[in-house]
């Protein structure tokens, strides 16, 4: 299937026979497979296109459709398929409409920030928005863009990700049960796919916001067989702060300021070799600097601080398909991921009291991760007929990890502290086998079952990881299904994580290094997903436990940087992870007012034998209850309003319990009784948006939209401590009510 006016596949489309009423859906490439005989016929359908009935003339051959898309300017869909379908494959495809539409950071729509809509999924504290799914930790997703690794993929503190909405074309997402060609995380799978470049036409759109203007384009380099998509985007606030800086750096201005430079470059390749083979090449260049820069020359003082982070990725897609059951897939991706923390700081030792003599002192610190990744696979997909499928595939990937710390310290111009330490494992290797067998006994019964074989190695150090996984469904009738799943899963990556003194989350991360066993996980999770008649279109109920072992924390001492790079004093080894919980979720999407309710109960505990006495205490990031409520209606000739409320319980955190002197010291100690004591308030807010999208004589669109962010100015905890007042908290926030706007024009 494929758009007849781009020419792009059209994913999500089903495809019924008329005769059994057997309905499938077309993949990422817009094509799928089944049973037919001559002459009979077939009905195909997708909320954004015109149906379509086709009399198929011979059985044995490819069909290829072009469908025409509906004008949806009044009526909007925001789901892709039934939603109980959807439980036979265990993803939540979420549509891109659902993702972008509800209100968003100064006016910047975000595919990360839509998936905190789902129940069972969290996105931390604000000002730190990774994704914490069932309980488990951030280091725990497996996020892949057109197949290739990913890390840490947010722009400047986790505000906006970097994933430009307008260049994706598909998002699967993972919780319970996935294929078994992904592997090596603990909690859940993130398939992000960039979007096909415009094969008959060439457009172009900008955007400019309070974030970062940008610019995207699309189109054939050689009409039905090559095309390209681009798209960029930059902050422009260093337009301003930058020349600031530069100025403070120089010494001619004194005074402080806080500078921000944000960009990021996303192109796509398509090409199309004959009737079955296509050919895609992605790359990303993605960069972050924040700083922040003081000089008072009353005091001789100037300091600065520096956090960049650095994200490429480049990935190479081949699709083959083999006669008419049978498809190959293969893939080839580098990426790399930096991150680095620099501190700078020139001035007096102390303050000139009475002619007393002071030292000039001049202090320097640069700490920096960076994780790469070289990857390889092949995965073939067999169907032997509408009961049996088989899919299979070898995958090995390679990662090299490096943390490094370079510090001094000088007094009158002379070095008296020097420490430059440095760790890198380049040794390491992971060759994955893995098949699934897809099988229906008969018309409202599933298997799906697979199993993913690894092998470990780093070094001398080499391991066997099996991941098994079943998921069984039963579709009741047309309207509802329920669907039960067990997987194990294992993880090599660990995460070194810390919230530091000025309450920034900082975290580094590494690979097992086989003095552990790595990380396991078992999750069972049952579920019922219905399609109502009426009001609601969508509504489901899911129950989950969670258990993982051999996890690991980070617990640093107050020396941060110098703790990371020797880690293994400071690294709480073989702990046990535990979490369950409650989702529902309600949907309408369809009609002139769409509304999603997501309600979730997650309980997540941790124990390490080396921490809190060997007792259980609540995760780092426990949610225990989430709310998330988003509406939107849309009127008039184009306008959208749009609503979105967001609840979760605070999260808990560890502060002393009491004080106590030690032998002849003035000074008290801090004394806490266990970890995660105490919690901070519940996060609440409400943001509010309305757009308005129309066309013009040439089929052009046009946009623009204004937005409040935190519309009751809630002052949300970013940072607490303890105040004077016992049982109290004094508790810092990040941001109050703010208000965005977005133009936009396509040519």
């Amino acid at each position: 299937m494929s758009d007849a006016r781009s020419g792009i596949p059209i994913e999500n489309t089903n495809v019924t026979n008329l005769e059994t009423g057997t309905t499938w859906t077309t993949d990422a490439g817009g094509s799928c497979r089944i049973t037919v005989s001559d002459n009979g016929r077939l009905s195909i359908s997708h909320v954004s296109f015109q149906d379509t009935i086709v009399q198929v003339a011979s059985a044995l051959r490819p069909i290829h459709v072009a469908l025409y898309p509906l004008e949806l300017n009044v009526v909007e869909v925001y789901a892709d398929q039934p939603f109980n379908r959807k439980a036979a494959l265990g993803v939540n495809r979420v549509s891109l409409p659902f993702l972008t539409a509800s209100p968003s950071f100064l006016g910047e729509p975000d595919i990360l920030k839509g998936l905190t809509f789902l129940p069972g999924v969290t996105d931390g504290k604000e000002g730190y928005s990774h994704l914490f799914v069932r309980g488990g930790n951030q280091d725990q997703n497996q996020i892949l863009l057109d197949g290739a690794t990913m890390l840490n993929v947010n722009h400047f503190g986790g505000y906006i990700s970097m994933f430009q909405p307008e260049l994706v074309g598909g998002v699967d997402f993972y919780k319970n049960y996935w294929p078994s060609e992904f592997g090596g995380w603990l909690s859940s799978v993130l398939d992000i796919r960039t979007k096909e470049g415009n094969y008959k036409e060439h457009h172009q759109s900008f955007q400019f916001g309070l974030v970062a203007p940008k610019f995207s384009a699309s189109g054939p380099l050689a009409t039905d067989k090559l095309s390209y998509r681009i798209g960029m985007r930059r902050t422009i606030v260093d337009l301003a702060t930058g020349a600031v800086a530069r100025k403070i750096r120089r010494g001619d201005r004194s005074g402080d300021v806080g500078n921000l430079f944000t960009q990021d470059l996303t192109v796509r390749l398509d090409g199309r070799l004959g009737n079955n083979q296509h050919l895609s090449l992605t790359a990303l260049h993605a960069r972050d600097r924040h700083s922040f820069l003081e000089r008072y020359p009353l005091y001789n003082q100037l300091s600065e601080d520096n956090y960049g982070i650095n994200n490429e990725v480049l990935a190479l897609n081949y699709k083959a398909n083999l006669g008419m059951s049978t498809s190959l897939r293969g893939h080839a991706s580098y990426s790399n991921y930096k991150h680095f923390y620099d501190a700078y700081s020139k001035g007096d030792d102390g303050p000139n009291y009475g002619g007393m003599e002071h030292n000039s002192l001049e202090t320097s610190s640069v700490i920096g991760n960076s994780v790469s990744s070289i990857k390889f696979n092949v995965h073939g997909k067999t169907h032997f007929n509408n009961s049996l499928a088989l899919h299979y595939g070898i995958e090995r990937e390679e990662f090299d990890y490096r943390i490094s710390l370079n510090r001094s310290q000088a007094v009158d111009g002379e070095i008296t502290r020097d420490y430059n330490q440095s760790m890198e494992t380049t040794d390491i290797s992971n060759t994955a086998f893995s098949v699934d067998i897809l099988y229906r006994p008969g018309n409202r019964f599933q298997i799906n079952s697979g199993v993913r074989l690894s092998r470990y190695s780093y070094g001398k150090y080499a391991t066997l990881l099996p991941e098994p996984k079943i998921l069984l469904t039963y579709q009741l009738n047309d309207r509802s299904t329920i669907n039960a799943a067990f997987n194990i899963q294992r993880q090599s990556t660990m995460l070194l994580g810390f919230t530091d003194d000025i309450g920034r989350f900082r975290e580094f991360y590494i690979s097992n290094d086989g003095i552990s066993a790595l990380s396991q996980s078992r999750q069972w999770s049952l579920g019922y997903f219905r399609n109502p008649v009426g009001l609601l279109d969508n509504m489901s109920v899911e129950l989950f436990f969670k258990d993982q072992s051999d996890v690991v924390k980070f617990v640093p001492s107050t020396d941060f940087d110098k703790d990371v790079v020797e880690y293994s004093s400071f690294l709480h080894r073989n702990g046990r992870l535990r979490a369950y919980g409650l989702e529902v979720f309600l949907q309408k999407t369809t009609g002139k007012l769409h509304g999603s309710l997501s309600y979730t109960y997650a309980k997540s505990q941790s124990v390490f034998g080396s921490l809190n006495g060997g007792n259980w205490f609540d995760s780092d990031f426990d949610f225990r209850h989430s709310v998330n409520y988003l509406m939107m209606y849309n009127f008039g000739r184009g306008y959208r309003l749009s609503g979105a409320w967001t609840y979760k319980t605070g999260r808990p955190f560890t502060v002393p319990t009491s004080t106590a002197e030690i032998g002849n010291w003035r000074s008290t100690f801090p004394i806490m009784e266990g970890l995660n004591n105490m919690r901070l308030p519940a996060f609440h807010r409400l943001d509010i948006n309305i757009e308005r999208r129309w066309k013009t004589r040439r089929g052009n669109t046009r946009w623009f939209g204004v937005g409040v962010y935190n519309v009751y100015n809630r002052v949300n905890p970013f940072f607490a401590q303890p105040s004077d007042i016992p049982g109290k908290l004094e508790v810092t926030g990040m941001f109050p009510v703010m208000p965005s706007f977005n133009i936009g024009f396509e040519l």
